[in-house]
C-alpha cells in the first residue's frame, strides 16, 4: 500500500474562453523541465515527429543588466538547466549556460558563457531557450504553436497528458512578446 501525501495551492487561472483545442490533446515530454508544475498557460510546441510535444522555456528577468554582462538575474519558475542554449533577442546571439545558482529564495542567477549583447530590463526582458548557440541567427528551439490548458503536477518518471489550446482568450497570461506574438489564436487581455 502506498500512501501520498501532497499539498494544494491556490493556482492562478488565466484561460477565460476556450475556442479551439489539439484534438485528442497531447504528450509533453518532462525529462526536459526542473519544475514539477506546468501550469496553465505555458507555452508548448507543436507535436513533432514522435508526437510529443514540448514546452517553450522562457524567464522573467528580475534585475537590469548591461549588453556585456554575463549574469543574468531571473524570477524563479523557468524551466531553465546548464547547457541549455539561451538568447534575448530574436536573431541576436544564442549561448549556453554555464551554471544556475538558486541558493537565493526569490531569484536565481543564470551565468552565460558569452554575453548576449543585449542590454535586458528588469520585469520586461526576457531569456528564451534557442535551438543552437552563436553570434547572430537566434532562433527558437521550439517554436510556439499552442497554450497548456490545464495545470498540472508533472510526476518524475512518467507521461504528462494535457490539453493544448490553439484558439483561447487569456488574462495575465504573462508572456514574453515574441512568444505571444508567434500564438496567433491567443488573445490576451
Amino acid at each position: 500500500m502506498t500512501v501520498k501525501r501532497k499539498k494544494e495551492t491556490a493556482v492562478a487561472k488565466v484561460i477565460m474562453h476556450r475556442v479551439a483545442d489539439i484534438r485528442g490533446g497531447v504528450s509533453v515530454v518532462t525529462s526536459e523541465l526542473t519544475q514539477d508544475f506546468l501550469p496553465e498557460g505555458a507555452p508548448l510546441s507543436a507535436p513533432d515527429n514522435n508526437g510529443k510535444t514540448h514546452v517553450v522555456k522562457y524567464a522573467l528577468v528580475k534585475t537590469n543588466a548591461g549588453d556585456t554582462a554575463t549574469q543574468i538575474s531571473v524570477y524563479k519558475g523557468h524551466n531553465f538547466k546548464a547547457g541549455d542554449i539561451v538568447f534575448a533577442a530574436e536573431n541576436g546571439k544564442a549561448y549556453a549556460i554555464s551554471s544556475i545558482d538558486s541558493s537565493n529564495s526569490g531569484y536565481d542567477v543564470i551565468t552565460v558563457g558569452t554575453t548576449l549583447g543585449v542590454a535586458l530590463t528588469a520585469d520586461v526582458s526576457y531569456l528564451l531557450q534557442a535551438k543552437t548557440s552563436g553570434a547572430s541567427g537566434a532562433a527558437f528551439k521550439y517554436e510556439p504553436a499552442a497554450i497548456n490548458g490545464t495545470g498540472q503536477v508533472i510526476e518524475a518518471n512518467s507521461n504528462l497528458i494535457t490539453d493544448a489550446w490553439l484558439i483561447a482568450v487569456t488574462k495575465g497570461n504573462k508572456l514574453p512578446s515574441i512568444v505571444a506574438g508567434k500564438l496567433k489564436g491567443i488573445i490576451n487581455y
